[in-house]
Formats: structure tokens, C-alpha cells, sequence
């Protein structure tokens, strides 16, 4: 940030926002702040009967506040918003501050306004997912569907900011509170693009104040500039924990590098009532690979020149993938039961490569032996959430106050019936949107459920367990190793590696090696976005002949790279065509990687010695 002199507040009530660095932002005057109840109802702040401003001034900076009451049959309610101009950063807090909302069934708090940015050139930065740029005249629309209706901490914003860059300047917009708000991408086929927050209750009440925090930049930034600002704040939070850190507390982090990731399959079960049975061909519901075809498979890879491998099993419970959680064991009986999964673990072992294995601790099944509905995450209208769409049929949400006591019960199992694990994918936490629960027995808000996770996955890490999830997200940089894969959002304008851009040197992502791969950008390839991006790749399960020679040969190359990067940032990245098809990124230790989309060629280029 330059000088704090640059930023000046010029008003929040009215349209004019602040000047920072020459350009004056503005908020969108067709935007109505407003309060949403849950039965559609809106509250505009403008039909208040009383809106007093008054200026002031702390030991931080000075700024306005502006006090919200008199609403027509509303009682009390009463409402602060309050903007600052922090005097050392320049940075500009705005903060809704709840007075008096008691008995008001609030959905959503719509405050503040978006920002105009849609001068020629203007661009968005979103984090949906692994990041893209949204051009302010872009010709298709994006955000209708937003995954989990945009909630933050969710695969929605992978991180909790987006921001816009004009050829004037830009800003980065940072939600303090993250885990209680959702965001709103709104651009029609060919602009403008308007990006807002929602503030949501936490246990059914609007219970404390909630910050927005812009940071503005100067001309000539882009959105390398915001993503290393970002991450600047983050690392005077100490929120950013590097792999070397990581690796220091388990040194099976260390090893991890340099693998390719093998997903295999044990039992699959889908019951009736699932999404996915298919009563047309009722035996495909029920399938079992043996556990001793991976050893075959895995000794083969050994002979054939593969020396780094995680072996990723899913299904390898008695109940079947996506079954009867958390009450997953004992292990597979027809797969090979107790002594088959030893016997894997023990080849891995010999072989120097890595075990791992899905398991859930989210999905509660309504058949799960010890299932009590007394463990649901109970909403606060006092409602449990149902569904039946994976494999196991009828879920609840099992509290997350709850979880790690399930992951210790289950793993202290696994660990005396011999079984090695050096790598646990504990599905959806980093990808599904945060829970709450408003039982009395264990209460927990949306900010206690990421405790809640994190201390799930450190135990896998006091265990020397590599601790992965589905995807990525900002608030488990702290614990995650790595991950199933951070993909880019189907509904993209132009894919960028934010996430890299942030974290690279904080968490492991492999990528799809294929084309037309689920979250791999049209006409591209999981293997040079793995190589742009520094990251693992796959191995195929089943793949032979020039096929599978040509995956090992993607895999050395890529495991090559990922000796020298794996740990650094990514310090850079850059588009050097018009069409964007020749992108560049560069790594903290001075390798430089190109690759060609257009005709899937790449060159790294590392530094000298």
C-alpha cells in the first residue's frame, strides 16, 4: 500500500465512496441496501424515518457513521453502518453494526453497495473456485448459478475477497467475517458486472457487527498486485502456514512431493432411493475390486519405473463408497477385509510409496449403526437437513463439534489392526459450504465449524497422517496438505490461478492429467495447467500400452518440477498471447514455465545452479 494520504472518504450514504489515488469510486446508485427476511420481505435502509450521519474520528483513522431507525410496524429495530479510513494502511472499513434486530427473521443483510467499475478495460477478480477474470463487457453472463448460493468458505470463494481493476486503478474487498457471508456475482451477457456481499445470520440472528475491508490500488496494478496484497495481509494474520511448516511437524509432507496420485476403487453400494441408482441395470449398483489388485497394479508401476505414488482408496468399508458413515468400519469383507487392506498397506510400504483412503465425516447416514438423530446438525428454526442423492441413500449433517471423536474412534482402529497411513482424504470440509447447529448439547456457529474441521484434520497431521480434503480453501490453509483437486468453476469467464497466486506454497494440488476433465478449462489439459500451476498429477488406474507409458512420462516430467516448486510461491503469472492460449507463471526460486494450449507444448526453464 502507498501512502494513506491517497485514500480519502468522500461519503456512504450518497453514491460518491472515497478517492484513492487519483480515481473516485463510486457505489452503484441503483442499488438499494437492504435487510431480506426469509419470507422475501425487504427492508430498505431509505425507508427509515430516522438517519442521523455523524462524522468521527478514533485512534485508528476517521470516518462517518450513519444510524438507521423509526421503521414502520418494526419496533425497535435499529441498525449502524460505520466507514473508516485506517490512517496507517489506507485500507477502508465498512461495518454493519446490528443495534437492536431482536425477533427479526433475517435471511440476508445487503450492505454495502456494489462499486462501479466498468470503465473500458475494467476487469473483476473473483475467487470462484481456483479464480477468474471477469471482463466488465464480457459477452455471456456468469454468476446466475453460484455453487452453495455463493456462501464464502465454501468451493463459492475459495478465498474471502474479489476485487476489480480499471485502467485507473483498483481495489480488493476482503470479508472479515467471512464464514457468515455470501456474495452475488451479477453480470448480464455483455456487462456491466456488479459483485455485492450478503451478511447472514449466524443461529438465526444478525448477533454482532460485520466488516468489509477495501484496499485500494493505484494505476498499472492487476490482479497479481491484489493477489500478492492478499497475501500480505493473510501473513500478518499468521494465517498462511507453508508446506516447509508443515513439513517440519510431519515429515511425510516432504514426501508427498514429487508423487503422482492414483484414485482407486474398493465396494460400490447405491441404495434405491439414491440419486444415482440405476434401476434399468440394478447390477451395476453393486461392484468390488479386490484390494489385491492395487498391489498387482502398483508392483507393475514399480517395475516400469514409477518411484513416487500415493495410492488414494475409496470404497474400502464394509457398507460401500459414500455409505453408512461414520460408522465405516470394518474394512471391506469381499475386498479382503481386515488382512487385504494390511497386506495393501504393507506393499505400499515396501514399495516406499505412500497409503491413503477416503473417509466422510459430514454426511451422517440415517443407517449408519450408531446413527442418533441427536447428532445432526440441527438448524435454528429447529429443522434437521435431509437429503438422499449419494450412494448411501437418506443423510443428515453430522455436527462438526462431533467429528473429530468419530475420526479418533475410527483411526485409533485402523492404526491397531496394523493398517500404515500416510496420506487421509477427509471428504468435502474444504468444499461444501460451513455448517451450524443450534443444539443445546453442542452449539456450534459457522465460525466454530472451522475449528471444528481444522482439528480434524491436525489430528491426521499428529498422527503423521498427510491430511487432504476435496478442494482448497483459505480458512484450512492452517492444516491441509493437499488435496482431491482445486479446479477451475464451470461457469468461467477467463480461468487464473488465484489460489496459486496466494497459497502455492501452502497446500498440494493435483490436476486431471486429460482434456475435457471436470474443472480443466475448454481445450486445455490437466497436464500443462498441472505443470503452469506447479502441481501433482494423476496416474491412471487402468490405462496400458503407449497410453500408460505416455501418463509416466507426464508424471516424471511434472514430479521433476515439483522438486523444485512445491514449496515456493508462485510469484507470478501472466498471459503472452491475445487469445491467452501462451501463459507464463514463475516460482519463488526463479523457474519459469510456459506453456502452449493452443498447441500443448511447454518449456520450464530452471534457474541456474
Amino acid at each position: 500500500m502507498e501512502k494513506q494520504d491517497q485514500v480519502t472518504l468522500l461519503g456512504v450514504q450518497d453514491a460518491a465512496f472515497v478517492k484513492a489515488f487519483g480515481k473516485t469510486w463510486t457505489f452503484d446508485s441503483a442499488f438499494a441496501p437492504r435487510i431480506v427476511l426469509r419470507d422475501g420481505t425487504e427492508i430498505r435502509f431509505d425507508s427509515a424515518a430516522s438517519i442521523k450521519r455523524t462524522a468521527y474520528r478514533s485512534g485508528l483513522g476517521e470516518g462517518e457513521r450513519v444510524r438507521y431507525a423509526g421503521f414502520e410496524g418494526r419496533g425497535a429495530l435499529s441498525f449502524e453502518t460505520q466507514t473508516l479510513v485506517n490512517d496507517t494502511t489506507g485500507f477502508v472499513d465498512c461495518t454493519f453494526v446490528p443495534l437492536d434486530m431482536a425477533g427479526l427473521d433475517v435471511r440476508e443483510v445487503l450492505w454495502p453497495a456494489p462499486l462501479v467499475a466498468q470503465e473500458e478495460g475494467a476487469y473483476a477478480v473473483l475467487n470462484t473456485m481456483q479464480g477468474q477474470l471477469l471482463p466488465a463487457d464480457w459477452p455471456q453472463a456468469v454468476g446466475e448459478k453460484m455453487p452453495f448460493d455463493g456462501q464464502m468458505g465454501s468451493e463459492s470463494a475459495y478465498m474471502p475477497w474479489w476485487g476489480e481493476i480499471t485502467p485507473e486503478g483498483g481495489y480488493l474487498c476482503y470479508a472479515r467475517h467471512f464464514w457468515d457471508d455470501a456474495y452475488t456475482i451479477d453480470h448480464p451477457a455483455g456487462g456491466p458486472t456488479r459483485v455485492y456481499v450478503r451478511h447472514l445470520p449466524s443461529l438465526g440472528q444478525m448477533r454482532y457487527a460485520r466488516t468489509m475491508t477495501y484496499c485500494f490500488v493505484p494505476a498499472g496494478s492487476d490482479y497479481v498486485t491484489l493477489c500478492r496484497l492478499y497475501r500480505k495481509m493473510i501473513d500478518e494474520e499468521g494465517r498462511a502456514h507453508t508446506l516447509r511448516e508443515k513439513a517440519a511437524a510431519n515429515p511425510n509432507v516432504s514426501k508427498l512431493v514429487g508423487c503422482c496420485v492414483m484414485h482407486v476403487d474398493g465396494k460400490t453400494h447405491r441404495v434405491p432411493e439414491c440419486a444415482f441408482y440405476d434401476a434399468e441395470h440394478p447390477e451395476t449398483n453393486d461392484h468390488v475390486t479386490p484390494f489385491a489388485k492395487w498391489e498387482k497394479r502398483v508392483r507393475r508401476l514399480k517395475g516400469m519405473g514409477v518411484d513416487q505414488l500415493y495410492l488414494h482408496l475409496d470404497g474400502w468399508g464394509q457398507p460401500g463408497y459414500d455409505n453408512q458413515h461414520p460408522d465405516y468400519l470394518p474394512p471391506c469383507r469381499e475386498a479382503g477385509g481386515w488382512p487385504g487392506l494390511k497386506s495393501l498397506s504393507d506393499t505400499m510400504q515396501e514399495l516406499g510409496y505412500m497409503f491413503g483412503i477416503h473417509d466422510q465425516y459430514r454426511d451422517y447416514y440415517l443407517d449408519a449403526p450408531t446413527y442418533d438423530p441427536d447428532n445432526a446438525a440441527l438448524s435454528a428454526d429447529g429443522s434437521l437437513f435431509e437429503m438422499a442423492r449419494w450412494a448411501g441413500g437418506r443423510q443428515n449433517y453430522l455436527c462438526a463439534s462431533l467429528a473429530q471423536d468419530y475420526v479418533r474412534r475410527n483411526f485409533e482402529q485402523l492404526f491397531a489392526h496394523g493398517i500404515h497411513l500416510e496420506g487421509t482424504y477427509l471428504d468435502v470440509f474444504t468444499c461444501n459450504e460451513l455448517d451450524e447447529c443450534a443444539n443445546p448439547r453442542h452449539p456450534m456457529t459457522r465460525r466454530e465449524c472451522i475449528d471444528a474441521r481444522c482439528k480434524c484434520l491436525s489430528y491426521l497431521t499428529a498422527h503423521g497422517v498427510c491430511p487432504s480434503s476435496e478442494e482448497v480453501n483459505d480458512w484450512a490453509m492452517g492444516t491441509q496438505v493437499f488435496c482431491h483437486w482445486a479446479p477451475y468453476f464451470g461457469n468461467t469467464a477467463i480461468p487464473v490461478p488465484l489460489f496459486n497466486l496466494v497459497y502455492h506454497d501452502c497446500v498440494i494440488i493435483p490436476w486431471m492429467m486429460g482434456t475435457d476433465e471436470w474443472g480443466i478449462p475448454e481445450g486445455t489439459t490437466g497436464f500443462l495447467n498441472a505443470l503452469l500451476c506447479g502441481g501433482m498429477g494423476y496416474m491412471s488406474d487402468s490405462a496400458e500400452g503407449e497410453a500408460l507409458e505416455e501418463n509416466i512420462r507426464q508424471w516424471r516430467t511434472i514430479s521433476e518440477l515439483q522438486h523444485h516448486v512445491a514449496m515456493e510461491k508462485m510469484v507470478s503469472h501472466e498471459f503472452l498471447s491475445e487469445d491467452r492460449k501462451i501463459q507464463r507463471t514463475i516460482f519463488g526460486d526463479g523457474t519459469v514455465v510456459t506453456v502452449n494450449f493452443g498447441e500443448n507444448t511447454y518449456d520450464i526453464r530452471y534457474p541456474e545452479a
